[in-house]
């Protein structure tokens, strides 16, 4: 890999990392259409590389959402048995959602994507979300497995980590204080994220199209770079969304997004 390819991949790492901590927006909204950019300019069939992009991409936000996840549990923000009542619904959905994945052509899966970066748009132009009236948190394994299966499906067949599903259900319908909701949908997305990289590994061992250097449809030479940028990224974004206040920022994001939604469709 290239010195310049490298740097670029690591600062693209940096920008999801700043997304993700200051807006909570989703992980891996910046890492596909980094990843698809760059699996197209190295000669990677558009049969698998959408895959390759979201497998990728998920492995990259397991790491960067363990990083997370304890900065979290050191402020306690993190409800460890609602994050495990979340991981399990979230382990058996990622191992559903990489199944249908698989199946799927490219085109296909970019439109979940570009369906996933709508919401994560819709959600930057409502502006910061507030906590209203502190009740008590409603840990229980039914309606937080639903969340888990709903957030390892779409996590699956998005390369997306899944807090943008699992936060607002969490804060909204279960009464989690928003903090505590973040920081137990982080410790969550760890090992859903983990799963669906382990199955797009899997089930894209041996595919003929893939390059020699592509274990599965997982590209460990991006990943690295990726992480690199996003774990001190997220770091740095995650005291700037609790400090700053960036409505001008999240409508200008928003409108990114609303960009790379479109082009999507044309890759």
């Amino acid at each position: 890999m290239e010195i310049l390819t490298a740097v670029l991949l690591v600062l693209a790492g940096l920008t999801e990392g700043l997304l993700a901590g200051v807006f909570d927006a989703g992980g891996g909204i910046v890492l596909v259409p980094v990843l698809l950019y760059y699996l197209h300019s190295i000669g990677v069939s558009s049969l698998v590389s959408t895959h390759v992009a979201m497998g990728t991409s998920l492995l990259v936000l397991a790491f960067a959402s363990a990083f997370r996840t304890w900065r979290e549990w050191r402020a306690s923000h993190v409800i460890w048995q609602g994050a495990f009542y979340v991981i399990a619904g979230g382990i058996p959905g990622a191992i559903v959602g990489v199944s249908i994945a698989a199946g799927l052509e490219g085109p296909s899966l970019r439109a979940i994507f570009g369906f996933v970066l709508l919401v994560a748009a819709v959600r930057l132009f409502s502006g910061k979300r507030k906590q209203g009236k502190e009740l008590e948190p409603r840990v229980a394994l039914r309606p937080l497995g639903g969340i888990g299966i709903a957030v390892g499906l779409v996590s699956s067949l998005s390369g997306i980590g899944g807090t943008l599903l699992a936060v607002p259900l969490m804060s909204k319908s279960l009464h989690f204080p928003l903090r505590k909701a973040i920081g137990t949908a982080n410790a969550a997305v760890v090992f859903t994220a983990a799963a669906g990289a382990m199955m797009y590994l899997i089930r894209g061992w041996g595919n003929v199209l893939l390059p020699a250097e592509i274990s599965g449809f997982i590209d460990w030479r991006p990943a690295i770079p990726l992480l690199m940028g996003a774990v001190p990224g997220g770091m740095i974004g995650t005291r700037m969304g609790a400090k700053v206040d960036v409505a001008s920022v999240r409508n200008a994001v928003g409108v990114l997004l609303l960009v790379v939604m479109l082009r999507m469709f044309f890759l």
